[in-house]
C-alpha cells in the first residue's frame, strides 16, 4: 500500500473521521477532509487503498495550530482507531498550486493487524467483490450484508457493506431498519432455550392435549400443524382450540409451519409471562433483546416520513414488488408472535451473532447453558415424512430450535441458518460455531431468483473462512 504520487484531477469531500469505501469516485484512493469548518483550510490524504482497506478509516485532527493525521483500523460508528505508529510510515507535507496543505502518506510496512481483523479482511474481500456482482445482476433497490468473525484469541470483528441503486439516497449501514420476517422464529428459538435453561419450560411438555403437541415438535417445525390457516383467523398466536386438524402425527414428519410457532410464543408466554411482560414481545426483550442489548430490535413498525411511499430516501428498507413499485404500506401487523414480526438493525444483528459465536458466557445470565440448548440438533431428517418447505435455503439435514441445520458436506462447515421474507423484502442469516463466523444479508426487493441465489452465496462465504 504505497502512496499516491501526483495530483488528482477530482476530489471528493467527506467530514473528518468519514470511513473511505473505494470506489466512489472516479479516484479511489484520494479523499479530501475538512480540517476545519473554514472551508479555506483543508487536507487532502492520498492512500494507495486496496478494497480490503474498507475497514481503515482516516482522521485528521486539530491540535492548536497542528493538524495530525491518524490511520487505524476501523472499530465501529463513533469509535476511534488506534493511532498508526510512525514506525510503519512516513508523512510528508506540501502546499499544492491553489495553497491547500496536502499529507503524502506511505506506508512502508503493514502494521499489526488484531487476529480478528487479520481473519475478517480475507472475508470482507469476497463479500464485497460478490456483493457487487450480485447487485449488478439483479439491480436491487437497497442490499446489505453483515459478516463477523471469532478469532483464536476470543476477540471479534465485524463489518457492514451496503449497496443502492442510483434512486437511493440513504445507502444501508449499521443503523437500517429491517424487517426480519421469519428469521423471527430464531428469536423465538432462543427465547425458548433460554426459558428451558432457567428451568420455566421443557422441551416435552405438552402444549396441545389432543393430539399431543410439545414445545419441541413446534420449534422443529414437525407438529403437523399446517403452514397458514385458512380462512385467517387472526396474526395473533391462537387459541389451541382454534387449530386445525394436524397434517400428520405429531414429531413424524417437518413441515414449515408459521401457525406452530404462533402457537409456540403464546404458549411461552402463558406460561412464562411474569407482571412486567404485557405481551410475547416484553416476554422477549426482558429474556433475550435488553441482557443482550438489542435495543433496536422489536416489533414497532418504523415511522414513516409523512406522505412517503418509499423509502428510498430513509434509512429502513421498505419493500419492492418485483415490478419495482414500493410495497403497499399498513400491511404489516405489530401483534408480537413468534413466526414474523420483529425489526432489526445490521448492527443488533451483527451482535445477536457474536452471542452465537462466543465460547463462554455470563452465569448470571445463563449464556453459555442458553447457547448449547440454542445449538444443539433435535431432529434428524433421516426417517421423517414428509419433509416440506424447508430446503429453500439449502438442504435441511436437522432441525434445532428455529434452526434449520446443514451437516459438514466438503468444505462447508456445519452451519445452522434462518432465511426471512416480508412484506418486499428477503432476509438470509447464517453461522458456524465451530469456524467462529456469521453472516447476515437483506435484500430490498420480492425477487424470488435473488431470494433463492443469496442463501448460497453467504454459505459459500462462510466456507471459505479457514478454521480458527
Amino acid at each position: 500500500m504505497t502512496g499516491y504520487e501526483g495530483f488528482a484531477q477530482e476530489e471528493i469531500s467527506l467530514p473528518v473521521g468519514t470511513r473511505i469505501v473505494p470506489g466512489e469516485s472516479n479516484f479511489v484512493d484520494v479523499a479530501l477532509l475538512d480540517l476545519t469548518k473554514d472551508p479555506a483550510r483543508q487536507a487532502m490524504v492520498y492512500l494507495g487503498l486496496t478494497r480490503a482497506s474498507r475497514d481503515f478509516t482516516c482522521y485528521l485532527k486539530q491540535d492548536g495550530e497542528k493538524s495530525i493525521l491518524i490511520l487505524g483500523l476501523y472499530r465501529g460508528s463513533g469509535v476511534e482507531p488506534e493511532p498508526l505508529e510512525k514506525q510503519y510510515g512516513d508523512v510528508g507535507t506540501f502546499r499544492d498550486s491553489g495553497h491547500l496543505l496536502i499529507w503524502q502518506y506511505q506506508i512502508d510496512k503493514m502494521f499489526p493487524f488484531s487476529a480478528a481483523h487479520a481473519r475478517l479482511q480475507p472475508l470482507v474481500e469476497g463479500a464485497a467483490f460478490a456483493g457487487d456482482i450480485f447487485q449488478f445482476k439483479y439491480q436491487l433497490p437497497k442490499m446489505v450484508i453483515g459478516a463477523i468473525v471469532r478469532a483464536a484469541d476470543g476477540t471479534f470483528a465485524s463489518t457492514v457493506l451496503g449497496w443502492g441503486d442510483a434512486n437511493v439516497s440513504c445507502v444501508p449501514d449499521e443503523q437500517t431498519l429491517i424487517p426480519l420476517g421469519s428469521i423471527t422464529k430464531a428469536f423465538a428459538g432462543h427465547l425458548l432455550a433460554r426459558m428451558v435453561a432457567k428451568g420455566e419450560a421443557r422441551f416435552t411438555e405438552q402444549v396441545v392435549e389432543n393430539p399431543a403437541i410439545r414445545f419441541i415438535d413446534l420449534v422443529t417445525h414437525t407438529s403437523g400443524l399446517p403452514r397458514e390457516i385458512t380462512p385467517n383467523i387472526g396474526l395473533e398466536a391462537p387459541k389451541p382450540e382454534l387449530l386445525p386438524s394436524v397434517l400428520f402425527p405429531p414429531g413424524t414428519g417437518a413441515l414449515y409451519s408459521n401457525v406452530g410457532f404462533n402457537v409456540l410464543s403464546r404458549a411461552l408466554f402463558d406460561q412464562c409471562h411474569t407482571s412486567k411482560s404485557a405481551s410475547y414481545g416484553d416476554l422477549l426483550n426482558q429474556e433475550v433483546l435488553a441482557p443482550l442489548q438489542l435495543g433496536h430490535t422489536s416489533f414497532t413498525e418504523p415511522p414513516w416520513k409523512k406522505g412517503s411511499s418509499d423509502d428510498r430516501g430513509q434509512n429502513l428498507f421498505g419493500g419492492y414488488m418485483p415490478d419495482g413499485k414500493p410495497w403497499p404500506r399498513g400491511q404489516h401487523d405489530s401483534t408480537p408472535r413468534g413466526a414474523s414480526g420483529l425489526y432489526s438493525t445490521p448492527e443488533d444483528l451483527l451482535r445477536w451473532l457474536q452471542w452465537h459465536l462466543e465460547t463462554g458466557g455470563n452465569p448470571d445470565r445463563l449464556d453459555a447453558e442458553t447457547r448449547l440448548l440454542d445449538h444443539a440438533t433435535y431432529v434428524q431428517r433421516d426417517g421423517l415424512h414428509p419433509v416440506l418447505g424447508l430446503d429453500e435455503s439449502g438442504h435441511m439435514d436437522a432441525m434445532g430450535l428455529g434452526w434449520v441445520v446443514m451437516m459438514p458436506r466438503g468444505d462447508r462447515p456445519f452451519i445452522l441458518q434462518k432465511a426471512g421474507a416480508t412484506t418486499g423484502v428477503f432476509n438470509y442469516l447464517a453461522f458456524s460455531p465451530v469456524r467462529g463466523v456469521g453472516f447476515f444479508m437483506s435484500l430490498d426487493r420480492f425477487d424470488v431468483g435473488a431470494a433463492t441465489e443469496m442463501p448460497q452465496m453467504i454459505n459459500d462465504l462462510i466456507a471459505s473462512a479457514a478454521p480458527r
